[in-house]
């Protein structure tokens, strides 16, 4: 294993398994986890970021996220990264799944918590970050997802748990 680039959010490294007695090399993208929220409003609606994404040049809509910062656990990461993203702290956060965003190329693992009894806090956005919020109901999240308004996987992922859970009538919510 050799590390070929470092950046600020992640580093690669070559890393070279034996696969049927061969050996194999993978360049693999190193990232430490993040939370992924999805924040429902007393009246039920989601609340969703219109963000700005440089790497695609383009607006999207997502849920609030935002990678753990060293040592922090992901249920502190996903608290901080609500209040700071939505101006939103929750009485209640609870951890709905988790999962590998990329398995094949990077080892990022992805917390997506549901944030209930939202109430003010204090918005602290990045200086690069350029978004609005906007309240949907679930359906119309199903909708922007179907027609391509929603195009973010991990968004589509929170969503569609969270709609799935809800279907169920279950005691997690």
């Amino acid at each position: 294993m050799a590390t070929v680039f470092r950046a600020k959010a992640f580093r690669v490294e070559e890393i070279f398994p034996v696969i049927k007695g061969k050996r194999a090399k993978y360049d693999v993208i190193r990232k430490s986890g993040a939370s992924v929220i999805v924040p429902i409003l007393p009246d039920k609606r989601i609340l969703l970021e219109r963000q700005k994404r440089y790497v695609i040049n383009r607006f999207i809509y997502e849920l609030p996220a935002g990678t753990m910062e060293k040592g922090e656990n992901p249920r502190k990461t996903a608290a901080r990264e609500l209040e700071e993203e939505t101006g939103y702290k929750a009485r209640s956060m609870k951890l709905l799944f988790k999962g590998y965003s990329s398995p094949g190329i990077m080892d990022e693992m992805l917390y997506f918590y549901v944030a209930e009894g939202l109430y003010k806090g204090k918005m602290r956005r990045e200086r690069d970050e350029i978004m609005t919020l906007k309240k949907i109901s679930l359906e119309e999240a199903i909708k922007m997802m179907r027609n391509g308004t929603i195009i973010d996987a991990k968004t589509i992922a929170g969503i569609l748990y969270y709609a799935n859970l809800c279907s169920q009538n279950t005691s997690l919510l």
